[in-house]
């Protein structure tokens, strides 16, 4: 992992004095802020390959999810062909979420990431957020949760049963871990996810997370 921080350094270097120069249309400056995003997402990734081995635990603290969301946009739409658009949808007011951000932007990557590869034809992804109660399905008593959802359309209506499963994928050309391991983050943070897909209408799936007033509330 060292090897792959090091070989980031000079990627980011280059990266940092294109930006500096400015030139380029506007989108092409916006791929490359977004570039220099994952980069550094790329260094904080690397760190966290090593949790497979040797797991750290999660570090809750007030994050803003809104705040959050915008400065990933730049680099969720980097990672997307121009068929695929994406769309954001923000509630006013929303509280504060207690969780560990680097935790929440590695399900929220993978879950877009893996939205991206089950739409070989174009589709829309849309993220979410708002503050809602969870499911009764959802373990643990009731309480207003921060609800972060991706939705898309093109996932095999089959989905749902399959939620959990080491080698499910919403691709249907290959096997992944991706809502196994978004599954397991989201419990670590004492949240959840659940997965809604409708035949045609596509597949939405929704990250529960706790909000700070209900946590200072306990």
């Amino acid at each position: 992992m060292h090897d792959f921080n090091s070989l980031l350094t000079p990627v980011l270097t280059i990266l940092e004095e294109l930006q500096a120069r400015r030139a380029g249309t506007s989108r092409q400056l916006r791929k490359l802020d977004g570039a220099i995003y994952c980069a550094f997402r790329a260094k904080i990734l690397a760190r966290e390959l090593l949790d497979f081995t040797s797991p750290r635990q999660a570090r809750p603290e007030p994050v803003d999810i809104h705040q959050m969301i915008s400065l990933l946009e730049a680099a969720l739409e980097s990672v997307l062909p121009s068929s695929i658009s994406l769309e954001v949808d923000i509630a006013n007011s929303l509280p504060l979420a207690f969780v560990d951000q680097p935790f929440v932007e590695r399900a929220l990557l993978n879950l877009v990431l893996n939205a991206r590869d089950a739409m070989p034809e174009g589709g829309e992804i849309t993220i979410a957020a708002a503050s809602e109660l969870p499911p009764v399905s959802q373990a643990g008593p009731r309480k207003l949760m921060i609800r972060l959802s991706v939705a898309n359309r093109g996932i095999s209506p089959e989905a749902p049963s399959m939620v959990g499963h080491p080698h499910f994928s919403t691709q249907t050309n290959r096997t992944s871990l991706v809502l196994a391991i978004v599954k397991q983050l989201m419990e670590s943070l004492e949240g959840g996810l659940t997965l809604t897909n409708t035949a045609r209408q596509g597949t939405t799936v929704d990250l529960w997370l706790p909000a700070i007033s209900a946590c200072s509330a306990d």
